[in-house]
């Protein structure tokens, strides 16, 4: 059975979100990540994506982002500056893309566009996935990276065919270079920003892929509903409808071609412990332990005869 694996959007607090599920998944549902069929990663869903990629086990992944030291996690040393460990950034300055304002078609694009120039440079996102993965992409893996054009806001797929020539370094530090926060990442002359911009999720990628199921984590929607809270909460609110309902129509796509589907979001808990700010570091450890907690009793929820049609040996 050909299994994908999606893993989308969502900042410092959703790659700690992503660490918690996979665990839970490897630990309780049999999954082996590191060798599904597909791996399609966006935004930081990326660099977890190239992780994976690499085999570095999901209880590294989990120390690191925690803040952890230890003989397993040699291989993650010396690259605090990474996605997963935030420090202070200066505020944002330099003109947008006023050229992807203007082609935007979704609202994304376009406040990504008026937004000022991030000042924060990719590089040791980069490096760390050099670090783990190498420079080339791997032979036996078909990983792939979501990226947007920062001249049009078009939608880029690095390692796939026909897609832009990039080491996975350079392909996982362009996805997740948030707009106003990141610098865009040049790549043979062009520029490029977040693949979260098309969509946190981009399981569309996946319909011609031959796959027969596809097990999509996605930090940034989610079926729980919040009400309150101040103008953060409410935005963030906002923003997770938006997501779900696109994520549903990729879902709709995806099981139109027959191809089985698991959706993995954060309920209640989850949200509490994520909070409204995606970057927040002090969240880390908290939101590693709910994303497994989480995605645990969902798996009991799924049943054990539907886990073993997604490809997965409940534990």
């Amino acid at each position: 059975m050909r299994v994908g694996l999606a893993l989308g959007a969502g900042g410092v607090v959703g790659a700690a979100w992503m660490i918690g599920a996979l665990d839970a998944l490897e630990q309780r549902g049999g999954l082996h990540a590191a060798g599904a069929a597909e791996l399609l990663g966006t935004s930081v869903g990326s660099l977890i994506g190239a992780m994976v990629a690499a085999e570095v086990p999901t209880a590294a992944m989990a120390a690191y982002a925690s803040g952890e030291r230890g003989a397993a996690l040699a291989a993650l040393e010396g690259h605090d500056a990474t996605a997963f460990r935030l420090a202070r950034f200066p505020l944002p300055v330099g003109p947008g893309s006023l050229r992807m304002a203007l082609a935007a078609r979704t609202r994304a694009t376009f406040v990504a566009g008026i937004l000022p120039r991030g000042v924060v440079r990719t590089d040791p996102i980069r490096e760390l996935v050099e670090r783990v993965l190498g420079t080339q992409w791997p032979p036996a893996r078909a990983l792939r990276v979501v990226a947007c054009d920062y001249a049009s806001g078009a939608r880029v797929e690095f390692g796939s065919a026909g897609g832009p020539l990039a080491s996975p370094g350079e392909a996982v530090a362009a996805s997740c270079a948030i707009p106003a926060f990141y610098e865009p990442v040049r790549i043979d002359g062009r520029l490029y920003v977040d693949g979260g911009l098309h969509s946190h999720s981009n399981l569309d990628l996946l319909a011609d892929s031959g796959l027969d199921a596809v097990i999509a984590l996605n930090p940034m929607s989610s079926p729980a509903w919040v009400g309150g809270g101040g103008l953060r909460e409410r935005v963030s609110a906002s923003r997770r409808r938006r997501s779900a309902a696109l994520l549903a129509a990729e879902v709709a796509g995806l099981r139109e071609r027959g191809i089985r589907v698991l959706v993995l979001e954060p309920a209640f808990a989850d949200l509490a412990a994520m909070g409204p700010n995606m970057m927040a570091r002090d969240r880390r450890a908290a939101v590693i332990e709910a994303g497994r907690a989480s995605t645990e009793r969902a798996l009991r929820r799924v049943g054990r005869k539907r886990l073993r049609a997604l490809g997965l040996l409940p534990l």
